[in-house]
């Protein structure tokens, strides 16, 4: 989560509070925040009246603090061989001794010896990994480890919590951006589902030359959902990018069993059995192929399944693992349930399609 505002000191509470909101979350550890990555550094906080009062700026105390850490040209020396330059700085044993540099001394403009800690309040904290900005405005970030499957549940958890969480006027969050590039991805993957999904229907409506065998078919891939939740839940697999890959290779391999299905069917209607009679010789009919259709893709994509099921998968099967299992586990469980209920589904189907003409009939009667 990468906050934003005005004061670093109201970022730093803001940050505690969202770290402790994330104690506790399945999936999440390492909790930590862009503070607590840096070195340990010295805050100063210069007293302006203080300063005032003795002519000196925050920009000459700032001066003067760098040059007692580390050194500044003094003078140049003459020599034979040329000019040296003479820079002066605290002994690093007083450079290295907080207390030591409070009470060094330099002279104010108005007269006078004055140490750094009648100006200015010292403190020691953790400082930050680096200081970041944003339209000239501080950011801090609090990030946490989580497993890889987990990212994005995680991500969205977060984003529901920090809804609840009050900012104050003129701080704002948001989201880290690998999570943000996440959530565009889902989108467009979603959407590309949606397309593929139509797309099939166009081409089955096209073929058939009708609205509802199409629709008819379209419950293979329901079917096919069903197998693949199981599946991934079985083995618990994650549904990433590959394995939505896989949904879309599956939508165009589970759709054939019921186009091979209906269109026998189809079929036997033209040839003038009934409806009843056509679904039973044409399941009787297509069984055998089905069933050696789907055994036969199944056993081909054991090997890149087989290994991450039993999580030795490496290299390639733990890339190409999580197509394999959704293709097998949705085609086993489509290809069973398209045998058993597809057929019920036809005559359902096919029922609301001569209800809708009959009423068509009669609406254009009158």
């Amino acid at each position: 989560v990468e906050l934003k505002g005005r004061k670093q000191e109201i970022l730093e509470v803001l940050a505690e509070d969202i770290e402790m909101s994330m104690q506790g979350m399945p999936g999440v550890h390492e909790i930590e925040t862009s503070l607590e990555t840096g070195m340990e550094e010295i805050r100063v906080v210069v007293n302006r009246e203080r300063a005032q009062r003795y002519g000196i700026s925050p920009r000459d105390i700032a001066t003067n603090i760098a040059s007692a850490l580390g050194s500044r040209g003094a003078s140049h020396f003459k020599t034979p061989h040329g000019e040296l330059d003479i820079t002066v700085q605290l002994r690093e044993e007083d450079r290295a001794n907080l207390e030591q540099l409070k009470t060094t001394e330099f002279e104010s403009d108005k007269g006078g010896m004055v140490t750094f800690s009648s100006l200015a309040d010292f403190n020691l904290i953790q400082g930050p990994n680096a200081i970041s900005r944003e339209d000239r405005l501080p950011t801090l970030t609090v990030f946490a480890s989580t497993e890889q499957k987990a990212v994005f549940s995680v991500g969205q958890i977060m984003k529901a919590r920090m809804e609840d969480v009050p900012l104050p006027e003129g701080y704002t969050y948001q989201m880290d951006r690998r999570f943000k590039s996440m959530d565009a991805k889902r989108d467009r993957d979603f959407e590309t589902m949606i397309f593929a999904l139509i797309l099939i229907y166009i081409i089955m409506a096209s073929l058939f030359e009708s609205y509802v065998h199409p629709l008819t078919i379209m419950f293979c891939i329901f079917f096919a959902f069903i197998g693949v939740a199981l599946g991934l839940y079985t083995f618990k697999i994650a549904m990433d990018s590959n394995a939505k890959y896989g949904l879309l290779v599956l939508f165009g391999i589970v759709v054939n069993n019921g186009i091979v299905l209906v269109d026998h069917i189809n079929r036997y209607r033209k040839q003038g059995l009934v409806r009843r009679d056509a679904i039973i010789r044409g399941g009787q009919d297509r069984l055998r192929p089905i069933m050696m259709t789907a055994t036969t893709t199944i056993i081909g994509l054991m090997p890149l399944v087989i290994p991450m099921l039993f999580g030795h998968a490496e290299g390639t099967a733990r890339r190409w693992g999580p197509i394999g299992l959704v293709v097998v586990s949705g085609l086993s469980i489509s290809t069973i349930l398209t045998l058993v209920l597809l057929p019920t589904m036809y005559s359902l189907m096919d029922d609301l399609s001569q209800f809708a003409k009959r009423v068509v009939a009669v609406a254009r009667a009158r």
